[in-house]
């Protein structure tokens, strides 16, 4: 690989797709990345724009010395710019969209490119989304825009068809491991990662620098376990444990954190359930899954993941999490309820 695809995790074909066809002149305007949460779609858009910003590319290299490469990987490069949702908004709005079509109408500033990198394409407001299309439709040709979506089927069809689509799957476990131990991560630990990140490279990454994450995770594991060992009477208190009365944003933060905790753990009693217990993630809770996967047919199990992913979209949609979370509590199987 390239030096400047050699630290990326994975997805070499990806990784293919976007720097050498960029060095050439055969690259795309507009490129969309999709793949699921954690692959790293966000940091190979940004690799990317590194690459295509650098001011002595040779050979399929950026040179990482230059003071374009310098600026970018300060993540202060003056022609690389993120539109991403604010803090306080759930969309990407019209205002960010106008942002996109000013950067395209000027000069670039240090390089002979500039990059617009959209995070959670699928983000974009109705009316954003069409005024970008604008600006794809008739692009600049020192402008390259790279959109990120977890899925690519969520973004506006014609913004997606304007786009080079280059997706991301999830990474094999030695990989991870392999990334994880060049980090200096322990080999014992790294297997450990590797195997709950469930291809997730990214997630693997963020668990071995901050220990908080897999406490967070235990967390959310632990709740869902004392929601399926009690009665569904009961369980509406337990919806507590997510719950941030002073802070709405952090309550749903934790939501979302928790449902996608759950929908893997429930992926998992499935395929234990089917007799493929190597490719269960949760290797930490095997005991669990065979438990759930004994109690429950294939259609309950199917069933807990669809209800799952409903809460999901009740939160995505702007439902309130509480009435969100308390539903699903009663909707979830009892197992050994007393």
């Amino acid at each position: 690989m390239t030096q400047w695809s050699s630290p990326f995790i994975g997805n070499d074909a990806a990784v293919r797709l976007l720097g050498p066809a960029e060095l050439v002149g055969a690259g795309a305007h507009a490129y969309l990345l999709t793949g699921p949460e954690h692959v790293g779609k966000r940091t190979l858009a940004l690799r990317f724009a590194a690459f295509a910003t650098c001011l002595v590319p040779d050979g399929g290299r950026s040179c990482g010395s230059c003071r374009s490469c310098a600026a970018s990987a300060r993540g202060a490069h003056p022609d690389i710019h993120v539109i991403e949702r604010r803090d306080d908004r759930r969309t990407i709005v019209v205002e960010q969209a106008q942002e996109v079509a000013r950067i395209s109408a000027i000069k670039p500033y240090q390089s002979d490119r500039k990059v617009v990198v959209i995070v959670d394409a699928e983000a974009l407001e109705a009316r954003a989304a069409n005024l970008l299309l604008k600006t794809i439709e008739e692009p600049s040709d020192d402008t390259r825009i790279v959109l990120t979506s977890g899925d690519g089927d969520l973004v506006l069809p014609t913004i997606r068809s304007r786009c080079r689509e280059v997706t991301l799957g999830k990474v094999g476990t030695r990989v991870i491991i392999r990334a994880l131990e060049a980090r200096g991560v322990p080999a014992e630990h790294a297997s450990v990662l590797a195997q709950l990140s469930n291809g997730r490279p990214g997630w693997a990454i963020n668990a071995a620098a901050d220990p908080s994450v897999l406490e967070v995770r235990g967390v959310h594991l632990d709740l869902l376990s004392s929601v399926l060992k009690t009665r569904r009477y009961a369980r509406l208190p337990l919806a507590d444990r997510l719950e941030d009365p002073r802070n709405l944003a952090r309550t749903r933060e934790a939501m979302a954190s928790a449902l996608a905790t759950w929908t893997g753990w429930w992926r998992d009693v499935l395929v234990v359930r089917a007799g493929c217990e190597e490719l269960a993630s949760c290797v930490d809770r095997m005991d669990e899954l065979r438990d759930a996967a004994t109690k429950l047919e294939v259609a309950g199990i199917a069933g807990a993941i669809r209800r799952t992913g409903l809460a999901t979209s009740h939160l995505d949609d702007n439902v309130n999490p509480r009435l969100a979370l308390e539903g699903l509590f009663l909707d979830l199987p009892e197992l050994g309820a007393a």
